[in-house]
């Protein structure tokens, strides 16, 4: 039997654990595996993109779209202790819809592969009702991100992130540290319009950039430019 059987509490990796029965849970066992991926590797997408469920024993997992120009949107994170489905797709959803899962961070994942879910399903009716139980929840957060993609300007989304990392003194400065490219990704645009953005905020003295930092400077005013943009919506 596999060493992690030991070294790790899979009560806490698997949300349908108690449901399972010792066939299954061999099952698993025998087929689930353990994998560290380094940042910006990508976990599931492409080729390998229905490898099975993961879940996130530590680290930050980001799941995107790609258009055909390369462009990336990202539709949500998982973080430790989040479990997904999307990269199961192909035992669920049409062929034409992928979701890539990349890591954002240093990761581990346990990852139960999808023929092994496959027979889950059909052994338990438990796994089928939480398998669409959780792809309800993660397309919830798919139309959330895509209705912000079609609908919102990209200063504001820009401008939401940005405030999202507000130090809890309110109107203190802060600083946000995150890539323009990878704001570029959050916000599914091209990085050159996110510098544009910040641009236009740094002449007006209300933040400073360095590499990889975004330093705000008056969270005053980054507050009354999202209002003004509310107002106008």
């Amino acid at each position: 039997m596999p060493d992690f059987m030991i070294n790790e509490d899979l009560q806490n990796l698997i949300p349908f654990y108690k449901e399972l029965d010792k066939p299954e849970l061999d099952l698993i066992l025998q087929t689930g595996r353990f994998l560290t991926f380094e940042k910006n590797e990508i976990i599931s997408g492409g080729k390998t993109s229905c490898q099975g469920f993961i879940s996130v024993k530590s680290g930050e997992i980001s799941a995107g779209m790609i258009s055909e120009d390369g462009r990336e949107a990202e539709l949500f994170t998982l973080s430790a202790g989040d479990f997904c489905i999307f990269s199961a797709s192909c035992l669920f959803l049409p062929k034409t819809f992928h979701v890539q899962m990349t890591a954002a961070k240093e990761s581990k994942v346990f990852i139960i592969p999808s023929a092994t879910v496959e027979k889950l399903r059909s052994m338990n009716i438990h796994v089928e009702l939480f398998a669409y139980k959780i792809m309800t929840k993660r397309f919830s957060y798919v139309m959330a991100a895509t209705e912000e993609l079609l609908f919102v300007s990209v200063e504001k989304r820009l401008l939401k992130i940005l405030l999202s990392q507000a130090d809890d003194k309110e109107g203190l400065p802060f600083s946000v540290f995150i890539t323009q490219e990878t704001l570029a990704k959050k916000l599914g645009t091209a990085r050159e319009v996110v510098s544009r953005i910040l641009s236009a905020f740094r002449k007006k003295g209300i933040i400073e950039t360095k590499r990889g930092q975004i330093i705000v400077k008056d969270p005053g005013r980054l507050k009354n430019l999202l209002e003004n943009q509310d107002q106008s919506d």
